[in-house]
């Protein structure tokens, strides 16, 4: 007699998997073949999790949700091609069915939290962490705030600094999970002006010279840093629109 499945109890799921809902339907994309294999081997491990495609580029990955039913794009933030992850996220939120985006990456710092709060991503993820951060991150980002890196108050400044006082409430609209058509009427704004505006902050938000914030972007790849999550507060939106 063949032995008998351990009992689908909550002693033997993970404490965020509710066996109510269908799996999550999700696609990875990331230009490093090895990056894409190692992460459809963790999440197929994952009977709650179901991999539609793993992809390595921006555009392969808009044509795939155009057409599939998505709930959660792991993205990373530098791909090959013409497109990096902002860029797609930017595009994936603006479907008629938009998926939730993680911002999947090395880097993972706070002047990247904060063009993804302008790209509309729905939390940033280190690599650098464990594979089970990942799978918690996308098993609860479709019924969470936004999940972000904590930023030190230096690199706040440095956001700050480089965003007009306007383009500041912008940015604490999106933080505060305000849609764009609230966001443009808000400002009496055009659907075209506001995105032309986003496009300006991405632009100067990805920008923003490391020298400034005391660090070097290239030496923070592969370094190993833990992954803290926070959630953004009324509070933390004045300050940031202050």
């Amino acid at each position: 007699m063949a032995p008998l499945a351990p009992a689908d109890t909550a002693e033997t799921r993970p404490p965020d998997v509710d066996p109510a809902f269908p799996p999550t339907r999700l696609i990875v994309v990331d230009d490093h073949p090895a990056v894409r294999s190692s992460l459809r081997r963790l999440l197929a491990d994952e009977e709650d999790l179901e991999v539609v495609d793993v992809l390595p580029s921006a555009d392969m990955a808009l044509a795939i949700v155009e057409r599939e039913s998505i709930d959660v794009a792991v993205v990373d933030y530098q791909l090959g091609g013409r497109h990096n992850g902002l860029w797609l996220s930017r595009k994936l939120k603006r479907l008629p069915h938009p998926p939730k985006v993680l911002v999947y990456s090395a880097y993972c710092d706070a002047l990247l939290a904060a063009a993804a709060v302008v790209a509309q991503a729905d939390g940033v993820v280190s690599k650098a962490g464990m594979g089970s951060k990942l799978c918690h991150a996308i098993r609860t980002v479709p019924r969470r705030q936004l999940a972000l890196p904590v930023a030190s108050r230096q690199l706040e400044q440095a956001i700050r600094s480089r965003l007009s006082e306007e383009e500041q409430i912008i940015f604490g609209m999106l933080l505060n999970g305000i849609e764009l058509d609230e966001v443009a009427a808000v400002l009496d704004y055009s659907q075209a002006r506001l995105e032309a505006r986003l496009s300006t902050m991405l632009s100067k938000l990805e920008d923003v010279p490391f020298a400034d914030a005391g660090a070097d972007r290239t030496r923070t790849k592969g370094h190993s840093r833990g992954l803290l999550v926070a959630r953004f507060e009324p509070q933390r939106l004045a300050r940031a629109s202050s």
